[in-house]
């Protein structure tokens, strides 16, 4: 129910019932178990924060992280002396710009992630917020108008690589895959072969990016998309940190049955245009202007 509400731009009732993901019987038949992690930290549910300290688990998978990211800044406005973020090492310097996180550790069982006072799934924030005083509500708008952060919320200084568009045909390894990824010599069709490939896997007849480490550490990917004249992408995580980065962006959609919610209303972000199967004709036009 939550992803019917999710589909049709519901957010405030999708995000409401999305809260179910954490009861114990639907995390036990998860293909993949799903932790709640750290145990033994009272779970947020809208208490004043004045004067606590809070962790917030980044959830789900690495665009999902990105994107959600933009709700931290809310725990200060509401009063928290200290947001403590979990989160993939990974992930630590992108994260780690935003100023309103105390503390970043990829650590469960010990250090400054068990040290809170509560703690909450960061996917959890939009519905806790919506909850909240008019003048943090207002501020961080989620509806299919305006979205908070949507002009991009991340920063990285481009790398010097040769301006080239980007490509990314692969999705992430999820239960999706096979519907959102293409084949590089269709993602070829499309753009043409004078473009960087950002997928880790095989860089096809596409530039590879310099041998930087940047498959395993999101903060120089981030500093190569900065670099970038556009990008290119199937639905992955690499699309939600162009959009969060403000970097002009195609994200190439598959069957009508298979959009992500994330994608079909609102406009997360503002750099990142959403075409259909059926609209791949305007990606020339689209090229033309990045």
């Amino acid at each position: 129910m939550a992803y019917q509400h999710l589909h049709e731009g519901r957010y405030q009732a999708g995000f409401r019932l999305f809260e179910w993901r954490w009861h114990p019987e639907i995390i036990a038949n998860q293909a993949t178990g799903y932790p709640r992690e750290p145990e033994g930290i009272a779970t947020w549910q809208g208490q004043s924060l004045l004067g606590k300290s809070i962790v917030v688990q980044m959830e789900q998978g690495y665009g999902d992280q990105f994107m959600f990211a933009r709700f931290l800044p809310a725990l200060k406005m509401l009063g928290a002396k200290k947001v403590v973020v979990l989160a993939q090492q990974s992930m630590c310097k992108v994260l780690g710009q935003m100023e309103c996180i105390d503390a970043l550790t990829d650590l469960i069982k010990a250090g400054p992630a068990v040290e809170c006072d509560y703690w909450i799934g960061s996917m959890s924030l939009p519905y806790y917020i919506d909850c909240a005083a008019p003048y943090v509500k207002n501020l961080f708008p989620i509806t299919s108008k305006k979205i908070v952060g949507s002009e991009g919320y991340f920063h990285a200084m481009p790398s010097n690589i040769p301006a080239k568009i980007g490509v990314q045909w692969e999705s992430s390894k999820n239960m999706l895959r096979h519907v959102r990824t293409m084949k590089a010599s269709e993602m070829e069709k499309l753009v043409g072969y004078n473009a960087y490939s950002l997928n880790p896997e095989d860089d096809a007849n596409f530039y590879p990016l310099p041998d930087d480490g940047w498959k395993k550490n999101w903060n120089k990917t981030a500093s190569h998309l900065k670099a970038l004249k556009g990008l290119v992408t199937v639905d992955t995580g690499i699309a939600h940190l162009a959009g969060a980065l403000g970097v002009k962006t195609i994200v190439l959609l598959p069957k009508e049955d298979f959009i992500c919610w994330r994608w079909k209303n609102g406009r997360w972000y503002d750099s990142v245009v959403a075409l259909r199967m059926e609209d791949y004709d305007q990606i020339p036009e689209l090229l033309r202007r990045m």
